[in-house]
């Protein structure tokens, strides 16, 4: 009898175990079913938000096509031909678009309206920094530490710092010796403080092919540009306050000395001028970087992807894109 009763206590005690053991891994599969179903809602989540972001980026890129295709019409005909259609793009284009009945936001920033820092030498970041600073020694110390930090070498500039520099200092980023990625990383040179970053990152960018819009461009912008003089400067502004859209960048260089004498040799310095500036200067845009960020519920998590639509021989493509 006890034998029975032993082999009887030691199968509840096998039951009572597989028991457990099945609901372990009934529960695990539950947790499996739950994380997979959860994984595969994401996915779901994510490519309705990239497929809404997507249709947005469609549509005002054919707006931007409409724009350039359709002649303006009424009393001012002749004006608003001559004039770029695409004037303005940062308002006229920034909203919230509705795609399939959901509300997709986008960004417009005009890129001829800033500077592209990996194309700036070293003299021309420092008249940047100089114009918005108002202080051409911390400019000039600036402008070293950025070249430094993008150059690749261990002699810093009389004013710039390497790497060794950033260690001593006790700084955590070091240089890269590589061009920006992204603007923020500008943070991180050192001499930029959190109060200089936010008056200079406005005009800056690390995106486009960095040819400025003399009709768009803010004065700290243009002050930059290779050849710039307060004159011309002066000579663009005036201009635009008046109204007037600049035509051609031989028209501010002809502006710019007006009623000068030039004698042959200042003649073909000035042509010369003109050609430089002309490689960095246009009088539209021909890029515009649009932010589109969707969410297809308010428990997702939002889809950004960013594009640069361009116009080329009055055709307008994606020329690049990042999600």
């Amino acid at each position: 009898m006890r034998r029975a009763g032993n082999r009887r206590g030691v199968a509840l005690i096998t039951a009572i175990w597989l028991i457990v053991a099945i609901a372990i891994v009934a529960l695990q599969f539950s947790v499996d079913a739950k994380e997979r179903r959860a994984l595969g809602l994401n996915a779901a989540d994510r490519g309705a938000q990239r497929a809404l972001a997507g249709g947005a980026l469609k549509l005002v890129q054919a707006k931007l096509d409409y724009a350039l295709r359709t002649v303006p019409t009424g009393r001012n005909t002749a004006m608003l031909q001559a004039s770029d259609p695409w004037l303005g793009i940062d308002s006229l284009y920034s909203g919230v678009y509705q795609v399939d009945s959901q509300p997709v936001y986008v960004k417009a920033t005009d890129l001829g309206a800033k500077l592209n820092i990996n194309d700036l030498s070293e003299d021309e970041l420092k008249t940047f920094f100089g114009y918005i600073l108002n202080d051409y020694v911390a400019a000039d110390g600036l402008a070293q530490c950025v070249m430094d930090w993008v150059q690749v070498g261990d002699m810093p500039r009389i004013h710039g710092a390497k790497r060794d520099d950033y260690i001593k200092a006790g700084l955590l980023a070091l240089p890269t010796y590589a061009p920006f990625r992204d603007i923020t990383e500008l943070q991180f040179v050192k001499g930029m403080t959190p109060d200089i970053y936010a008056m200079v990152a406005p005009y800056l960018t690390t995106l486009g092919a960095g040819l400025v819009n003399l009709n768009t461009a803010p004065a700290p912008v243009l002050k930059a540009l290779p050849g710039m003089t307060d004159q011309m400067l002066t000579t663009i502004l005036g201009l635009r306050s008046q109204g007037q859209r600049i035509t051609s960048v031989a028209e501010v260089m002809g502006a710019a000395n007006r009623g000068r004498r030039l004698t042959p040799a200042q003649q073909a310095q000035q042509a010369q001028a003109t050609q430089t500036f002309s490689t960095r200067a246009a009088i539209i845009s021909n890029e515009v970087l649009f932010t589109v960020v969707s969410r297809s519920g308010t428990q997702s998590q939002p889809t950004e992807l960013q594009a640069i639509v361009s116009r080329a021989n009055g055709n307008v493509s994606i020329s690049w894109q990042q999600w």
